[in-house]
């Protein structure tokens, strides 16, 4: 998750909710001097950092991306300025560049054109099951975005239920649960492996964990905390300061 320094957190954040699609993610209290959206995935931050900013022009970040000829002509209709138009590269993808008010150079790619792309739908083979991960299958699928200094004990143990994603005998996604007193609770740790993500699969461990709380305690709160509400929002949760709920 990059943090780009710029001299206008809210320009900068209009400048991606208004152009280039992205969604609005979180902000700090006014005088804005730090903020977030995201587009998928893809999260970035913003921070006020004027001398930092004067020196970014030309700054390069990559983004792959599922459809870039739909998401040109989405940028394209709403003046983002181009640097570099659509084109297959040699490099084996199809790519343009976007310059951001900061001079940050974004660089949005994807398959080649003619490529067949990947099914976006749930995959027939995958099965949702409703219980916690194993030690071993949550350090492989949560360990990397979460815990990066290694699962701290008793992390598992003091969960409520959870639900986990299976590709053949593999976890492929997880999800735990806690309870919090009664009538709440919260989902922690919705993780997907990477080859995997963009099929559905966060969506289905999370409407399992859903009904697992509803058959549980109906009308119960759920909170969650996130830097991705959009996701979230779909699932029926309402954005609050720093968490998200869903009754």
């Amino acid at each position: 998750m990059p943090i780009f320094a710029t001299s206008d957190v809210s320009a900068s954040m209009r400048f991606y909710q208004d152009v280039l699609g992205f969604e609005f993610a979180w902000s700090g209290p006014e005088p804005l001097t730090f903020g977030a959206v995201s587009l998928g995935p893809v999260s970035i931050m913003f921070l006020e950092q004027p001398e930092l900013a004067r020196q970014v022009a030309g700054h390069q970040h990559w983004f792959n991306v599922d459809d870039p000829d739909a998401l040109y002509a989405q940028h394209v209709e709403r003046g983002a300025k181009i640097l570099s138009p659509l084109e297959d590269k040699p490099w084996n993808f199809r790519e343009y560049t976007v310059e951001d008010p900061s001079g940050y150079h974004l660089r949005f790619a994807g398959p080649l054109a003619g490529q067949a792309e990947p099914s976006r739908d749930f995959p027939k083979d995958v099965r949702i099951v409703r219980r916690l991960p194993s030690p071993a299958e949550f350090a492989a699928v949560a360990e990397k975005e979460f815990y990066r200094d290694g699962v701290p004990a008793g992390v598992l143990e003091r969960s409520w239920s959870g639900v986990v994603a299976l590709a053949g005998e593999g976890a492929i996604g997880v999800v735990r649960i806690m309870w919090d007193a009664p009538g709440w609770y919260s989902i922690w740790d919705v993780a997907v492996a990477p080859e995997w993500q963009g099929r559905r699969i966060g969506q289905r461990l999370m409407e399992e964990a859903l009904d697992c709380v509803k058959e549980a305690s109906p009308g119960a709160h759920v909170y969650l905390f996130t830097h991705k509400p959009g996701f979230y929002e779909k699932l029926g949760f309402g954005r609050e300061r720093v968490s998200m709920r869903k009754a």
